[in-house]
């Protein structure tokens, strides 16, 4: 959910969820946050909702800054510095996808229990439909930018556009369309080549190469529309005198075929210089030009253009009734490679994400820290297949050893290889001798220099000494420290303060040790914000608002022992989630001292 993270300033580690509206101001001197105007002297409100927000700023110009500029008003992204006075805060929108994946237990015990084709295209009747077209990727042939698929009747005119012929619809319609028996003939030979190959850039190359033998192109290319990008990508280009082709496309023709899914030939090419490629018609001597859309149903998957230079042999109405009758099959097995290749792609991507997982998973603690005082146990469930949670215990034999939680913004890949490079940082630092404030000083300037604005991390460390019998720990921005105690049955809430990491490049001055000493029978609950955002199938949160539900559980539960405390709030907690979609990374550590005797 989107938040805004203190990093800096009297209210240094607190967050405040960000609603429709939200407002930043003094009340008694002390800035505060809400979702109504009652903090007194506004600063600046926060309007909006999803994926968009809007920071617009109440007060003196220079108040407020935006990643170091003063703004009056400004739309807010993941990872946005807010300056108000002398406090520092992030902004975190929380941009990952939801996961489509099951949910996996790793850690220590069990754990709980879209087509990219463009979209359709048909123009309405009484006026010429307009799609979007980006720019290509460089291929072989002349990749194209086409705009807006909009035509001028001027410019069209100039095309010289001596035939048209509909795309047809089904095989009835070819055989219908085809009357010469060798074309019959040809079209099921193409057919029968190109219907058993299922891998794209084969069929693409075998199909144009078929294509130059039955028609008297000198260059041709075959155009795919990439649907994600909304271009069109040259495939396959080639040339009756072999060697690299480079084909010069009308982008006026290309634009009547997809506006209106009609072939268009175009002949004597050289007899009208006032075309949109005058000058490259002249230079490469084009004497004709013959244009074919692939459509699939609904949908444009691409275009086959030829042309050619010998004024002996030029394209005629014949051939541009076989080539709209190869494109209708060729789309259908295009469509059908397609469909492999997206399949082989996905489970390619399962196998890395599974993959990935499978090592993330091998990184998680494998054996609990050795204590003569204390119980640990933890445990972390993925919303993804990759998780940007993270926790670990770093044992040094004799009673001593580290624990820490942190959690990467966001889910998924990204997320999951800065959890690893966290880990990689965290581990050998915690061996080096410093104390739990140094240590998050120093991984904040490793992961500050190598990570993406957007990507930073909450985290807690902590260490415990038999020897001294209490942990000494350091937070940054991270959720809550809860504390049972068995004396009074009622838990306590340490708030964990500090700067999240890879936010500023120095916070040291931000992360301070603190000592926290456990009594007999005592327990710590640690967790990440997939707890307290868990949600149920009323979209419901699980401790939005307030700790109360888990600070509940917490003492219901504190009196068991570690393990058996973690379980019993990962069970109360999937309870609650019932048949909703876990939306982000859970991890929850708990720690016990049993009480005497």
């Amino acid at each position: 959910m989107p938040r805004l993270i203190m990093i800096e300033g009297p209210r240094s580690g607190d967050s405040f969820r960000l609603g429709h509206e939200n407002y930043v101001g003094y009340r008694g001197g002390v800035l505060s946050f809400s979702h109504r105007q009652d903090v007194g002297q506004v600063c600046c409100a926060i309007y909006g909702g999803g994926e968009r927000f809007e920071l617009l700023n109440h007060g003196q110009p220079n108040r407020i800054l935006l990643n170091g500029e003063a703004v009056r008003q400004a739309v807010l992204h993941h990872g946005d510095l807010i300056s108000v006075d002398n406090s520092l805060m992030i902004f975190d929108s929380d941009e990952s996808e939801g996961s489509d994946s099951s949910r996996i237990g790793v850690g220590i015990g069990t754990g709980f229990g879209p087509s990219t084709v463009p979209p359709p295209y048909a123009a309405p009747q009484g006026r010429p439909h307009s799609m979007r077209l980006g720019a290509i990727v460089p291929g072989e042939a002349s990749d194209m930018m086409l705009g807006t698929v909009s035509i001028r009747r001027e410019d069209l005119a100039k095309e010289n556009i001596n035939y048209r012929q509909k795309a047809y619809e089904n095989q009835d319609a070819v055989l219908r369309g085809i009357g010469d028996k060798h074309r019959i003939h040809t079209l099921f030979k193409v057919t029968s080549k190109i219907s058993t190959i299922l891998d794209l850039q084969q069929l693409l190359d075998e199909l144009l190469a078929l294509i130059f033998d039955e028609l008297p192109a000198d260059r041709g290319s075959i155009l795919l529309f990439d649907a994600q990008k909304r271009r069109l990508r040259t495939m396959t280009s080639r040339s009756r005198a072999g060697g690299r082709v480079k084909v010069k496309i009308s982008k006026t023709i290309v634009k009547e075929v997809i506006r209106t899914r009609e072939s268009l030939l175009t002949a004597d090419a050289q007899s009208d210089r006032r075309l949109d490629m005058a000058m490259s018609i002249v230079d490469e001597n084009i004497r004709s030009a013959l244009c074919v859309p692939l459509v699939r149903g609904e949908r444009i998957l691409g275009i086959i253009f030829l042309d050619t230079y010998d004024s002996q042999r030029q394209f005629t109405s014949d051939d541009c009734d076989l080539l709209t009758a190869i494109a209708m099959q060729a789309a259908m097995a295009l469509e059908n490679a397609r469909l492999v290749k997206e399949m082989g792609d996905r489970e390619r991507l399962r196998h890395e994400l599974s993959l990935a997982a499978t090592i993330q998973k091998q990184l998680l603690p494998r054996k609990l820290p050795r204590s003569q005082l204390i119980e640990v146990y933890g445990k972390m469930i993925p919303a993804k297949e990759m998780s940007g949670d993270y926790f670990d215990f770093i044992d040094h034999d004799g009673g001593n050893f580290h624990i820490a939680i942190g959690d990467v913004s966001g889910k998924g890949l990204p997320a999951g290889l800065v959890m690893i490079m966290a880990r990689s940082y965290l581990r050998p630092l915690s061996k080096s001798g410093l104390s739990p404030r140094q240590i998050l000083a120093e991984a904040n300037r490793l992961l500050y220099a190598d990570t993406r604005k957007d990507m930073f991390m909450s985290a807690l460390v902590l260490y415990w000494s038999d020897q001294t019998g209490k942990f000494v720990w350091s937070g940054a921005g991270h959720e809550h420290l809860l504390v049972y105690r068995a004396r009074t049955r009622r838990v306590e809430t340490l708030k964990a303060g500090g700067c999240v990491l890879a936010a500023v490049p120095n916070a040291d001055h931000l992360f301070v040790d603190h000592e926290l000493h456990l009594e007999p029978g005592d327990s710590l609950v640690l967790y990440t914000d997939g707890v307290t955002e868990a949600k149920n199938a009323r979209d419901e949160f699980f401790a939005q608002d307030s700790l109360q539900p888990l600070e509940r559980l917490v003492e219901l539960y504190g009196n068991l022992s570690a393990k058996d405390l973690l379980e019993a709030v990962l069970w109360e907690l999937k309870q609650y989630i019932g048949s909703a979609e876990q939306a982000d990374d859970i991890t929850v550590v708990t720690v016990k001292r049993p009480a005497a005797g």
